[in-house]
């Protein structure tokens, strides 16, 4: 089985930023199958254009634009990709930076990330990526560390203090309905909790308040359909639960302060840096 140092993945990588152990990566994936492998660092994927299937030894990820994986090292699985282009963004953290940063304490296996916190964050890491300077480190090592801390917390939760079967029933209710209108009532109903008991626990499992959670999962959605480029941003603002585009743009504003114009015109350097194929 074959085992991919730092920086390395199969396809076409043009852009690669190093900070000594924290390194960032942005590859044209050209392979159709790629068979099994696992890369020594820990890393996260963040699929930016097109799909691709990820196997390993207990699931399959089938991802789209804007799909977030983690991988603990030394994870085995192998890879189909469709014809067409299709581009990710990797975020590897070396031991060296996992003992000094997350005291080695970091989540286990591989898993997708849905949490809409640390899916914001990779949208910033991105635009990072794209408009450098003498802060750009600090604020990927800052990017990082709060990705990691967030995955530590949901770690500690699951594997040590079981959380109520309600959060994993709220938190699919409301990945599978973002664009529906919620009111903790109906959201309380849903799950058999009473509201006040949901709006205070919420934030503990969470991280946030349902309000912003919401509101998240949302723009995630947006940014990955941007990322997409096959809607517009009235169908954007509408699939993805916002009353119109004026609303969808200064949500996005406030959330990544770029509106989602600028945000492309940062990261189709990236998307189409290759000859996009059809």
């Amino acid at each position: 089985m074959e085992a991919l140092s730092s920086g390395n993945f199969f396809g076409n990588t043009d852009q690669t930023i190093d900070l000594g152990g924290l390194i960032i990566t942005n590859t044209e994936y050209t392979h159709e199958f790629v068979d099994w492998h696992f890369h020594e660092n820990a890393y996260f994927t963040f699929l930016l254009a097109g799909r691709v299937a990820e196997i390993n030894k207990k699931e399959q990820h089938n991802c789209g634009s804007g799909t977030l994986l983690f991988h603990n090292s030394q994870e085995p699985h192998y890879n189909l990709k469709p014809k067409g282009y299709t581009r990710g963004m990797h975020l590897e953290l070396s031991p060296e930076w996992i003992k000094q940063f997350a005291g080695n304490h970091m989540a286990a296996g591989s898993f997708e990330v849905i949490n809409p916190l640390v899916k914001s964050l990779f949208h910033q890491i991105l635009l990072a990526t794209k408009n450098t300077d003498d802060t750009t480190p600090l604020s990927l090592h800052a990017f990082a560390q709060v990705t990691v801390d967030q995955l530590s917390k949901k770690s500690d939760l699951r594997d040590y203090k079981q959380p109520p079967a309600w959060v994993d029933q709220l938190e699919q209710l409301i990945q599978d309905s973002h664009r529906l209108s919620h009111s903790l009532e109906s959201l309380s109903n849903a799950i058999g909790v009473h509201p006040v008991h949901l709006s205070r626990y919420f934030p503990k499992y969470f991280g946030c308040n349902l309000g912003a959670y919401i509101r998240r999962v949302r723009l995630c959605r947006a940014a990955a359909e941007f990322n997409a480029g096959t809607k517009s941003a009235i169908q954007i603002a509408f699939e993805c639960g916002f009353y119109d585009q004026s609303h969808l743009i200064r949500c996005f504003k406030e959330e990544f302060s770029v509106t989602p114009h600028h945000y492309l015109s940062h990261v189709n350097s990236v998307l189409f840096s290759g000859l996009k194929k059809t």
